[in-house]
């Protein structure tokens, strides 16, 4: 099968890298970094489906194209979130090179954006579980969880194809019918996390504080009744349920799950480039749930650190 990785960052390059072993992949590229990427990508992964506790060094030599010209069984869409409204334009003049568009990311409105180009059988979505971290000038680092790729959307012919793509890569994949939902939940998370961070200074400080991770908690709360607002089955949405729990309770789950090692180590490589995108999810929670008539009290506190952060990243661009 031959795929097109529309999205040369961490997840495009990492799952570039995992489908070349069984597939023809193509990694569409600016041309301005053509040479450097055709020349070999190293990756330090850390693979935990092979119980591995360190990191080994991989080069990817991926075959990079600057355009479209070729004919590809799908298209894989790693571009982050904010980058997303830029690319879907193009992404429409290109159904006739695929036969589907499969999106990699998280999204808190993805349904409404793509739909706006694409229709629902045109395109799926492989939410990149197995898969965490970040590149700095070093390099990428990268850690393969032992989680399934979550699959959801109305393209069965895209969704069998690459389900067996992955699979036949090593990498599980799992069905979810209701897909959406679950990543407007999943969101959440992200996006808290950032106003957490930057409140805290960084994320060790953050998570190794209990106070800190419990108003979290409550933020969370707050996230999810936008989630309601909005239609979401949080009943049968995970993790919803386990912020029914006490705060304290609830708290000191969170907190083992953000000191756990591989958590702390993804976290921190990813926010090396990716904080700004979470800070933007932030913000676009924020927004929904004022739209929506809530005061989020909670979530709202953490507004001065991340428009602290974000006027520091508009006058270094």
């Amino acid at each position: 099968m031959k795929y097109l990785i529309y999205g040369a960052g961490t997840i495009g390059i990492t799952y570039g890298w995992l489908l070349s072993q069984n597939h023809e992949i193509d990694l569409l590229v600016k041309p301005e970094h053509y040479e450097e990427l055709s020349a070999g990508v190293i990756l330090s992964i850390k693979d935990l489906r092979k119980k591995a506790s360190s990191y080994e060094s991989v080069t990817f030599y991926p075959s990079c194209v600057t355009e479209v010209t070729d004919h590809y069984d799908g298209i894989l869409v790693t571009v982050n979130r904010c980058q997303l409204a830029g690319v879907l334009p193009r992404l429409s003049e290109l159904t006739e090179y695929t036969k589907y568009f499969a999106f990699m990311q998280n999204n808190w409105n993805i349904q409404a954006e793509i739909e706006a180009y694409l229709s629902a059988d045109q395109y799926l979505i492989a939410f990149p579980s197995s898969t965490g971290g970040g590149r700095d000038e070093a390099g990428l680092k990268v850690i393969l969880f032992d989680e399934a790729v979550r699959l959801g959307g109305k393209c069965r012919t895209g969704l069998g194809d690459i389900q067996t793509a992955l699979n036949q890569s090593g990498i599980r994949t799992v069905f979810d019918k209701n897909i959406f939902d679950w990543m407007k939940v999943h969101y959440l998370q992200q996006s808290i996390t950032a106003g957490a961070v930057l409140e805290s200074g960084d994320y060790g400080s953050f998570a190794s504080d209990y106070r800190a991770v419990k108003k979290v908690v409550k933020a969370f709360r707050e996230g999810i009744g936008v989630c309601r607002m909005q239609g979401v089955d949080t009943n049968k949405t995970f993790p919803a349920g386990l912020f029914k729990l006490p705060t304290f309770v609830a708290a000191h789950i969170m907190q083992n799950m953000f000191l756990e090692a591989n958590t702390r180590e993804m976290v921190e490589n990813h926010m090396k480039k990716g904080l700004p995108e979470w800070a933007a999810g932030y913000q676009e929670i924020l927004n929904a749930g004022t739209c929506c008539g809530l005061p989020m009290t909670v979530w709202r506190s953490y507004d001065e650190a991340v428009e602290k952060y974000c006027l520091e990243q508009t006058l270094k661009c």
